[in-house]
C-alpha cells in the first residue's frame, strides 16, 4: 500500500515511516502541509496518516485536497488535540476512517492499517522483495 505520513515530529515520523516500510508499505514523508500536498498529487497514496496539528493549522485541508485526488483512499487523523473531542471531525473531513490519539499504540495503528488492506480498497502493497508491483 502507497503510505502518506504527515507528522511534524520527527521522532514520531520517523518511527511510522520504519514501521510501515517493515510491514511492506510504500512510505512517502512530509513534515508540512505544503510538502504533503505536493505529494499528494506525485504518488497517488492509498492511505494518509495525518496529524491533526501541524503547527498553528489542521490537516484537514489535505485530506479535503486526497477527496478530490485519490478519493479511495482512506485517511487516519493521529492527534494530541482535544479539539475535536466527541468525533466532530468526522462532520469536517468526509474521509475520515479513524483518529488515534497521541501517545499512538502502534499495534492499534498497525491492526487499523491491516484492516484496511483487507477491506480491498487499497490493493498496491509492495512485494517483500521491494520490486515494483506489475
Amino acid at each position: 500500500m502507497k503510505v502518506l505520513v504527515l507528522e511534524d515530529d520527527p521522532a514520531l515520523r520517523f518511527a511510522l515511516t520504519q514501521m510501515l516500510e517493515e510491514d511492506g508499505h510504500t512510505v512517502s514523508e512530509a513534515a508540512d502541509i505544503p510538502t504533503a500536498c505536493d505529494l499528494l498529487n506525485e504518488v497517488k497514496p492509498d492511505l494518509l496518516l495525518l496529524d491533526l496539528m501541524i503547527g498553528p493549522a489542521d490537516s484537514i485541508q489535505v485530506a479535503d485536497l486526497a477527496g478530490y485526488r485519490v478519493p479511495d483512499a482512506d485517511v487516519i487523523y493521529l492527534t494530541g488535540s482535544n479539539k475535536f473531542p466527541n468525533g466532530e471531525l468526522f462532520g469536517f473531513s468526509r474521509n475520515a476512517s479513524w483518529v488515534l490519539r497521541k501517545p499512538i499504540d502502534f499495534y492499534e495503528l498497525k491492526a487499523m492499517i491491516d484492516h484496511i488492506g483487507r477491506s480491498g480498497r487499497s490493493q498496491t502493497a509492495a512485494p517483500p522483495d521491494g520490486s515494483t508491483p506489475s
